[in-house]
């Protein structure tokens, strides 16, 4: 549907095509009459001149108060000059006719774009940059446009937007006939619909009408007291976006935003406001930063793609925030990471590239990963977002776990693993933190894959994990800087399993060298010396798991969970070996 006036056709079309040929022929080739009525008619036309289509719009009849509103009208569009205010090329008059050429629209009215469903949730914040920066530079003309409804707002292609009509603003009102559209009421203020010439926070009303209709697809209620709020019709309306529509339709004037400006800003400075990337932006702190100033820069960094909706964490790398991806209308965690991490252009390739890789890899104990993304200095990447708590804070809340509870976790990591490795993926940066366990189904997602190879200095003692905070978990090959494999892993979820079953963190705390010196001992921490009801079997499959020496470990993760299935069930395991024996020797 393109660019269209949806009054009835009353004229004989083929007469005002052949009227429109006479009277413009010198410069336009008439290609369509797309609508018109008694009095008006709207054709699209070439402009032979400046190569373009444009839209000639036409009074027919002279003399009359409707050719003075006509031409009121297009003095004011003329008169101002703004990217979302429909341009006029030129007016005048040719013999009875008086005219207009304007910008040709190629694309559809709101209320055609509506009546297919609700706007995506990025178009709407973008509607509504764009409408209230309109109506700010109106207004600072002093004039108010009071009748801003969903049939004469149009949207572009490529999503921008233009406000054509502004027959019934304050300038027009001594010559306009009464406004008999009922359709229009929903979307004028109440005192509008009164008749007052109205006042900035008028049009104000009108702005919050207009994003209800695109968020929700139906007009709000026309008492304003009975709206119901947007976000009882579609819960993936952003608080921050309810709270502006609410206040913007409050029925006492002074109860709303004063301005559009205000409104405007209002929206950016709590959700955010879509920017090109930038070269550099202010520096943010160390992590224990006050939350408030990451929160404010990351709002405006994620701009139109994601609402920002409470932090889950932070720790050396970042911060971690459950968030909407207004795109899609879900819930992901968007873990932000701190810039001291990717102020070298290299760190940020290596980055990106094992993202990548990450994403390819799909398992149900492995949390998902989604996009990667930047912007005013920030980068960041989403997840799945899994409802439930990670095994450090399960076992903070709760202390050590039941053993099966953490054997059957273990199994499941190391599924997990054995299908990350067989692809060539190794995570290096196991720990509880990273364990996150579903509160429906009790099962494990292992999150995080890539970001410690990514994120790991090319040189100096510890890697990533002196960065990340969290050497306790770390193979010693990894904290020497040595070379590392699928084994890695296997040692950092042995101590993490460790951990789930005694609370203690196995080799303690401090710098990387003191745990390396407490590593060099041998073996894990005696858990009788915690708990006595763990089976001496299978400490001996942990101890393995968390040898000193890769090649004392397990082979793969495969050899791993096998070992763990037979420290569980000796009887099996003696049963299946003497199978074994017995083909051997047939």
């Amino acid at each position: 549907m393109m660019d269209r006036d949806h009054t009835p056709q009353h004229t004989d079309p083929v007469a005002l095509f052949q009227r429109a040929e006479e009277l413009f022929g010198d410069s336009l080739d008439i290609l369509q009459l797309v609508a018109s009525s008694p009095i008006r008619a709207l054709f699209v036309a070439w402009d032979r001149v400046l190569k373009r289509r444009v839209a000639l719009r036409a009074h027919l009849e002279p003399g009359t108060r409707l050719r003075t509103w006509f031409e009121r009208e297009t003095e004011l569009m003329a008169a101002l000059d703004h990217p979302v205010l429909r341009p006029v090329y030129s007016a005048g008059h040719r013999r009875e006719w008086a005219y207009r050429i304007v910008k040709w629209i190629e694309g559809e009215s709101l209320a055609a774009a509506v009546a297919r469903g609700p706007r995506p949730i990025p178009a709407v914040l973008q509607l509504s940059r764009n409408v209230t920066n309109a109506l700010e530079y109106a207004h600072s003309r002093r004039i108010v446009i009071r009748r801003i409804v969903p049939a004469t707002v149009m949207i572009e292609t490529t999503e921008r937007t233009y406000v054509t009509d502004l027959r019934y603003c304050n300038a027009c009102l001594d010559v306009a006939p009464p406004d008999e559209d009922t359709s229009a009421s929903p979307y004028l203020a109440p005192e509008v619909r009164d008749g007052s010439a109205g006042e900035p926070w008028s049009d104000v009303y009108g702005a919050g009408a207009l994003l209800y209709f695109a968020t929700t697809g139906t007009p709000p209620a026309a008492d304003p007291a009975s709206i119901v709020p947007p976000r009882e019709l579609r819960d993936a309306c952003p608080q921050a976006l309810q709270r502006v529509i609410m206040r913007a339709l409050s029925p006492e004037p002074t109860d709303r935003y004063l301005t559009a400006g205000e409104m405007g800003e209002d929206l950016v400075s709590d959700l955010g406001e879509y920017q090109a990337p930038v070269a550099f932006a202010p520096e943010l702190a160390s992590t224990s930063q006050d939350s408030q100033v990451w929160e404010k820069r990351l709002r405006r960094a994620l701009g139109d793609e994601y609402e920002l909706l409470e932090e889950l964490g932070s720790g050396g790398f970042g911060r971690v925030y459950r968030v909407r991806d207004l795109a899609l209308e879900r819930e992901v965690a968007l873990k932000v990471l701190h810039p001291h991490l990717t102020a070298d252009s290299a760190v940020v390739d290596r980055f990106r590239r094992e993202a990548r890789v990450a994403a390819q890899v799909m398992h149900p104990h492995i949390a998902n990963t989604y996009d990667i993304g930047g912007r005013a200095g920030l980068l960041w990447y989403t997840m799945e977002y899994v409802r439930g708590k990670n095994l450090a804070r399960l076992v903070e809340t709760e202390g050590p776990q039941p053993v099966q509870r953490v054997l059957r976790l273990l199994e499941e990591a190391l599924t997990a693993l054995k299908h990350a490795h067989e692809r060539g993926l190794v995570h290096r940066d196991l720990k509880p933190e990273n364990l996150l366990i579903e509160d429906a189904t009790g099962s494990l997602r292992i999150a995080d894959f890539g970001l410690a190879v990514a994120l790991q200095p090319t040189e100096g003692i510890g890697g990533v994990i002196s960065h990340s905070g969290t050497p306790a978990f770390a193979a010693p090959e990894q904290l020497l800087g040595e070379a590392v494999d699928g084994r890695t892993d296997l040692y950092s979820i042995s101590l993490a399993a460790y951990f789930g079953i005694t609370g203690n963190v196995p080799f303690g705390g401090g710098t990387v060298e003191s745990i390396i010196a407490r590593q060099a001992a041998g073996q894990l921490p005696l858990v009788t010396t915690v708990r006595s009801d763990v089976p001496e079997r299978l400490l001996r499959v942990l101890q393995k798991g968390a040898a000193h020496r890769p090649d004392d470990r397990f082979e793969s993760a495969d050899a791993f969970a096998g070992a763990l299935r037979d420290a569980q069930h000796p009887w099996q395991a003696r049963v299946r070996r003497a199978f074994i024996r017995l083909v051997q020797r047939a």
